[in-house]
Formats: C-alpha cells, structure tokens, sequence
C-alpha cells in the first residue's frame, strides 16, 4: 500500500493554526476507496512519528504517594453530589467496573434527557481530542463539559466546592493531598489524576504488537492484515487505534439520520464540519455496544458493516467481515487495574 503526505501543505498550516496540521492521502493502492483521499485533521504530536503507525499500551505501576490522590479521585468520580440533583455521578454514564461506558444507545443526566452516546473513559489518557465533537483538547478541559451541561450535570464547580467543603472526610482527604484543600482546581486535579489511569493493557493485541507471534488466532490476524488493506488504519491508528482526528460519518455515502446533530460543526460553524465527528477509539470496542455517536448499530458486526460501506464504499465479503470482528475483538483487555488497587 502506498501513500504520500503533503507535508508542504501540512507544514503552511501548522503556521497558520498552531495545533491542527491537515493530511492529504493522495496516492494509494487502487483498491483503496476514495476515502483515502479525503482530508483528515490531526493535531502536529500525532503527525510526530509515522501517523499510521500503532502501539502497545504500556504498564504502569502506581506508587504509594499517588494513592491518597488516586483514591480521592475516584471517590469523586462515583459520587453523584457533583450533580445538581444529587443523583448522577460521571461513574453513571461511564460505568468503571464494567466497559468504561454505558450500554445504551444514548445516556441520560439529571432530567431523564441526552443527544449522545457515551464513549469509553478506559485509555483516555491517549487521545488527543475529546466529546464526540472534539471540542476539548485536554482532559482537564474535557471536565467541564459533563459539569455545566444541563443534559449532563447540570452543576458548577463553586456548587460543588461548596459541598464538597460540608462533608468532614472530603476536608480530611483534600488536605492530606492538596495544600490548598478543597478548590475548582484540586477537585478537577483529582478526577483528572484518576481518569489517566484507566488504562487497559494486555490486550491480545497489545501482546502481539510487544512480540508475541501466537497472541493473535489467524482469523484475527487475517483482520489485521485487512484492516490495514482495506484502509481502516487512515483513521483508526495511534496507541488507542483512534481518537485522535475527525472525519465525516458518511464520507463515500450519505448517512440517514434521524437526528439533527451536525457534529463537529456545532463549535467550528463551517459548513464542511457538517456530520464530522471525532474518531473513537478502537479499544475495548467489542464492549461498549452499541456504536456511533447516536448508538445507532446495536452489534460490533452491524458497526464494521456499516463502517465499510459509508465510509470506505466497500461491501465486505463474509470472511472477511468475520476476520475483522475477530481482530477487534483481540483489542479487549481487563478492566483497569488501578481499580482493584485503589479498591
């Protein structure tokens, strides 16, 4: 497979816009779909080594000084007081023990109401945009949108630093960690900490890609082969094998929708923006049915069959569809274990 960037044009607009660099795929295998020529937005860490490229997730080992923070982060990830009516926590939406999502099609906040579905937490730490929409660039940004949207949270940070401050364990815990105790910013500091440690190692995946030959069965190496052939990896790429460009839903054929969500093009108001939408991460994918950013395909199969024909105007043989729901699913790994630890 071949391919060639325009790194004379990437270079021009890293000038011109700091953070973003803009690809052009614009020689490759005939085989390939037209999606391959299509512009892709990437920020300029991504394009710093080989922007198709994939990687392990790495093993971290936490230390007995970043526990008592660890720990007040997730008590604070599972509490439902930083909503305003008490009764939705981040952990409601996006359910730790399980998948680091929720499974259904769209999740609900205080007032029974919601317009997406909820994306993964596991491996956050590895993308480089956040919300469906992409409009955060950090974790430490991507938090205050839960808090302040009303179909959320519906809260705010004074609020809940005020509450917080009432609870005497909180007192005891913020000050054990933090010199200045309860603040915006020791709450959002904590929450943050514990979320860059959700992270899932071990995968099948994972295993072959650090050496091991017979991780993978041959269905899914097979899915391997043709994930990358077939031109998935244009944007499924990276450590968390997505997560970090946008791309059109409906690139080579137009999507129906039921729904008036135009993506991307909500915070940025071009018209090209219109139906684009960050591209998830591919980890852990065969556990966070259903898929999309409506929850519209309620099977992994469904989502692969959907995926090739919208995006890369392919209709997939039997075999091949097989092949790669079996590669995906050597993506899955055990739930963080930072949770046992801190449990």
């Amino acid at each position: 497979m071949l391919f060639k960037l325009r790194w004379s044009l990437a270079a021009i607009l890293v000038l011109a816009f700091s953070f973003y660099l803009y690809v052009t795929v614009s020689q490759v295998d005939a085989s390939l779909p037209s999606v391959a020529k299509s512009v892709a937005v990437l920020d300029s860490e991504t394009l710093s080594s080989d922007p198709f490229s994939v990687s392990a997730i790495p093993v971290t080992v936490i230390t007995p000084e970043q526990k008592p923070r660890l720990k007040l982060g997730m008590r604070l990830f599972l509490d439902p007081r930083l909503s305003s009516n008490g009764k939705v926590s981040c952990e409601s939406c996006h359910h730790i023990a399980d998948n680091g999502a929720e499974l259904i099609a769209v999740s609900t906040g205080v007032n029974g109401q919601g317009n997406r579905n909820s994306p993964t937490v596991f491996n956050v730490a590895f993308n480089t945009r956040f919300f469906w929409d992409g409009r955060a660039n950090s974790l430490h940004e991507q938090i205050d949108g839960p808090i302040h949207n009303p179909l959320e949270m519906d809260s705010n940070w004074q609020a809940i630093r005020n509450r917080l401050a009432e609870i005497p364990s909180y007192n005891t815990a913020f000050n054990q960690v933090y010199a200045d105790g309860i603040t915006e910013t020791t709450i959002k500091h904590a929450i943050v900490s514990f979320m860059m440690q959700l992270n899932t190692p071990g995968s099948a995946f994972d295993n072959y890609l650090n050496g091991d030959e017979k991780a993978l069965s041959v269905t899914a190496l097979n899915g391997w082969h043709k994930f990358r052939s077939l031109g998935c990896i244009y944007c499924h790429q990276g450590q968390n094998i997505g997560g970090n460009l946008f791309q059109k839903f409906g690139n080579v054929h137009a999507v129906a929708t039921e729904s008036e969500d135009l993506g991307r093009f909500s915070i940025t108001q071009q018209s090209n923006d219109k139906h684009v939408f960050r591209v998830p991460s591919l980890r852990n994918v065969a556990d966070t049915p259903p898929y999309f950013h409506d929850g519209r395909a309620a099977s992994l199969e469904e989502a692969v069959i959907v995926m090739a024909r919208v995006q890369l105007g392919k209709e997939l043989e039997p075999a091949t569809l097989i092949e790669l729901v079996a590669f995906l699913n050597s993506l899955s790994a055990p739930v963080p274990s930072v949770i046992k630890e801190l449990n």
